[in-house]
């Protein structure tokens, strides 16, 4: 009876809780305290391939922001000078809240 009762409760809560952390395409673009950075995020599927811009902005020094992105991928271009090009074109796996730097 007792394992019946352990069933009943835990198994949805387990299949619950691995489709909150399976879900998370979440990460953090964070900058050192020296620069500013200006920054384009694109969304990205998982071969890599650049969708839509999902952020966009210019992240103070020392400060982050949170993407959220459909499928655990980004692409983002930066530029440390707001008159110059952007640059990089660089790939990321964006899940589980990571944080990444952007200089």
């Amino acid at each position: 009876m007792k394992v019946i009762i352990f069933l009943i409760c835990f198994v949805p809560n387990l299949f619950w809780t691995s489709s909150v952390f399976a879900d998370d395409n979440t990460c953090f673009l964070s900058t050192s305290p020296k620069n500013d950075v200006w920054v384009i995020v694109y969304d990205a599927d998982a071969d890599g391939n650049r969708n839509d811009i999902i952020w966009e902005g210019k992240i103070p020094s020392g400060q982050q922001v949170k993407i959220q992105c459909t499928d655990g991928h980004i692409r983002y271009d930066y530029k440390l000078d707001s008159t110059q090009p952007y640059d990089g074109d660089l790939p990321i796996a964006c899940f589980g809240e990571q944080s990444f730097i952007v200089d």
